[in-house]
């Protein structure tokens, strides 16, 4: 009896061979392929700076430990309210150029002034702000949204 049960099972078809297991198998690769594409999609889609008001000057094309942004975050204020940062490249170079960014106190009244660097990339984060990296990078790299121009 032992023995039959045995032979029995040997000859039982592998669950991956069954018309059961081939549809698994299927379903599963559809599901792998689906979630991959949204996935894609959402990462990489481009986006409209929405929030003109605040611009985050990234010091390094990572994030940091904690998944925030590494550098500075700048807005103009006045007495009427906040001024718009249109050109969120220029007022990153005049950050970079201040030395705030590569101070090591945040709170040094008097940084050495800085070296701008040649080439900046401009992403958009998922508040619709602008956030401008030293360097050519890609924005996904960092979970941000490529720019969009309104041009």
């Amino acid at each position: 009896m032992l023995v039959a049960k045995m032979r029995a099972d040997l000859t039982r078809p592998r669950w991956w061979q069954t018309i059961t297991g081939r549809i698994a198998i299927g379903g599963g690769a559809l599901l792998l392929m689906g979630t991959t594409a949204v996935a894609g999609v959402m990462l990489l889609d481009s986006r409209h700076v929405d929030d003109t008001s605040v611009v985050h000057c990234l010091d390094r094309g990572s994030r940091n430990l904690d998944g925030s942004l590494p550098g500075a975050a700048m807005s103009v204020a006045s007495p009427n309210g906040v001024v718009p940062l249109d050109d969120a490249v220029a007022a990153c170079r005049m950050m970079w150029e201040s030395g705030a960014l590569e101070s090591s106190d945040p709170l040094d009244p008097n940084p050495t002034p800085g070296v701008a660097p040649s080439q900046f990339t401009v992403c958009v984060t998922d508040t619709g702000a602008a956030a401008v990296v030293p360097g050519r990078i890609e924005c996904s790299v960092l979970k941000l949204h490529p720019y969009e121009s309104g041009d």
